[in-house]
């Protein structure tokens, strides 16, 4: 079975890939297209949650409405996943949000876990994965793991750019995995970097250096 890759090619979101990507896009600007993205994403990876019908009454008359009826977990990767997280809990107010501190330590070989703070029902929740860049893959399949540890099967993974490489390595651990992104064609640079990527993600977007 092949990994699932959702591309997203609205406009809206390419122009906002291209404010991201721009490396003379100042702060705010960076900041407010990333919130555009991830809403996007959202939107996209949860067309097909299951709904019910509930009655209720307008000013004027009675009618009825769909409501979401299964749980929705934003998962952040951090630190940079921390950028949209908050954009993904404006989008699912009935969300509930949880951190995942994980890197790939270079020096030893192995991605390193630091910090885990997830939802109590997390099992029963469709889980949005929430990291901004998909390089090699390794931090996705170390988060993918952890959770399924939790019995979590329903894992969404949203980013704004990937590696074919990286998206390849998820598809041989994980392929049951939904990977939705803004753009599939980065390539992992000699310095570790996305190329043609976006800079350090979270030095723009935090104003740090």
């Amino acid at each position: 079975m092949s990994l699932q890759v959702h591309t997203i090619t609205h406009p809206l979101a390419q122009q906002a890939l291209g404010q991201v990507r721009n490396k003379e896009t100042p702060n705010p600007i960076f900041r407010a297209a990333v919130a555009n993205l991830t809403r996007q994403l959202v939107y996209a990876a949860t067309s097909d949650l299951t709904t019910r019908t509930e009655h209720i009454s307008t000013p004027f008359a009675e009618t009825t409405v769909e409501t979401i009826d299964q749980l929705v977990s934003p998962i952040a990767i951090l630190r940079s996943g921390a950028a949209m997280l908050e954009t993904a809990i404006d989008t699912l107010p009935d969300g509930q949000a949880g951190h995942f501190g994980v890197y790939h330590d270079k020096r030893v070989g192995a991605t390193v876990e630091y910090y885990l703070k997830l939802p109590d029902e997390i099992a029963k929740s469709r889980v949005l994965l929430l990291d901004p860049a998909i390089g090699t893959g390794k931090t996705a399949i170390a988060a993918v793991a952890r959770l399924q540890e939790f019995g979590v099967t329903d894992i969404c993974f949203l980013t704004l750019v990937a590696s074919s490489g990286g998206l390849n390595l998820i598809g041989e651990h994980f392929p049951n995995v939904a990977v939705y992104a803004i753009a599939t064609i980065d390539k992992v640079g000699p310095n570790g970097y996305l190329l043609p990527g976006m800079g350090d993600f979270g030095d723009r977007y935090y104003g740090s250096k």
